[in-house]
């Protein structure tokens, strides 16, 4: 891609205007590539930010994305994702990472996708490394994992090689920009469905957008009221369904699950020993806040793959994966 396309994307940004699809998928293909240049990569990222992401935008850069990362290569005609945009700055434990491991012992396929933490304080890969699960697994092993066990884990500095030309100047930056929104949107297993929590409504209104044009069979995106990028307890969940490229919104609360409400300052971990330490509790059967939030997110998604056709009902299921010890033996399993 000739070097003046970065210019001409910059100056467009600065002056309010989106760009289209395939002419960000042009420029985010040339970053992944290696044939642009820090500077470039940097001015093109903030000019956005500052325009705000658009939603095709988002879309332009999931397909240059999906085209570079490694697949992971599967059979199941099902398969579940609960990788978040993070953000949401909640010190909450690894609830998502807890609810793909419920829901993989409800028997559903999972591919969890996610990375060391950036944005909070334990990321998915920091607490499944702590609770004795190689991360670093190749993309065969990862394949395997799944079709074996039915629960994989994804992660993305390892089957997303070509973020290397990006990761420096991200950090440089060091503010969220468009690759922030993009993980859940390039799962190298091609979930088929996704539990997808946002950290603010404009993240979630446009990442539900964006799913809506790519292809992916049906997912919540789901933003708490408290602010959470997850299914909360603490008040109200808004959950936009996406199926078929259609968008339909629900509002949860804590009853329709048959649960009590849940402050959000009941769920923090400091660090990744901390996250570890509360998720092995709650598969060891300990009652509480933390097991009824995850509880709580596993019914949606046991209710978004029709496991079950209400979230009372979902939550029942969920409870017994974990009450049953199954939970428990599908974590190791994944660390075997």
């Amino acid at each position: 891609m000739p070097m003046s396309s970065f210019q001409t994307a910059i100056d467009q940004a600065k002056q309010g205007k989106d760009l289209g699809i395939q002419q960000t998928s042009d420029l985010i293909d040339a970053m992944l590539s290696g044939l642009a240049s820090d500077d470039e990569i940097g001015h093109l990222l903030l000019a956005l930010k500052e325009k705000g992401e658009a939603v095709d935008e988002l879309v332009g850069a999931a397909q240059a994305m999906r085209r570079h990362m490694t697949r992971i290569s599967h059979s199941h005609d099902v398969l579940l994702d609960t990788c978040g945009t993070g953000g949401s700055e909640s010190r909450t434990f690894n609830i998502s990472t807890a609810i793909a491991i419920v829901a993989a012992a409800c028997g559903i396929a999972v591919a969890k996708h996610g990375n060391r933490k950036a944005t909070s304080l334990t990321g998915s890969a920091d607490v499944l490394e702590e609770l004795g699960v190689p991360i670093e697994s190749d993309a065969d092993s990862v394949a395997k994992s799944l079709d074996q066990i039915g629960i994989c884990f994804c992660f993305a500095v390892k089957l997303h090689p070509a973020m290397k030309h990006v990761v420096g100047v991200r950090r440089k930056l060091g503010v969220k920009t468009l690759f922030n929104l993009l993980g859940p949107l390039c799962n190298p297993a091609g979930a088929t469905h996704q539990l997808l929590g946002t950290s603010s409504t404009d993240a979630q209104n446009k990442v539900a957008a964006a799913i809506a044009k790519l292809n992916t069979q049906r997912a919540f995106v789901v933003h708490g009221a408290d602010g959470q990028d997850e299914v909360s307890l603490d008040g109200s969940t808004t959950a936009i369904d996406v199926i078929s490229g259609k968008q339909t919104t629900h509002v949860w609360t804590p009853a329709d699950f048959g649960l009590l409400p849940v402050g959000r300052e009941a769920l923090t971990a400091e660090n990744p020993a901390q996250s570890a330490s509360i998720i092995r509790r709650i598969f060891d059967g300990e009652p509480g806040p933390c097991r009824d939030t995850v509880v709580a997110g596993t019914a949606a998604a046991l209710l978004l793959v029709e496991k079950a056709s209400s979230l009372s009902d979902a939550a029942t299921l969920a409870t017994d994966a974990i009450d049953s010890g199954a939970a428990k033996a599908k974590l190791a399993e994944l660390a075997k």
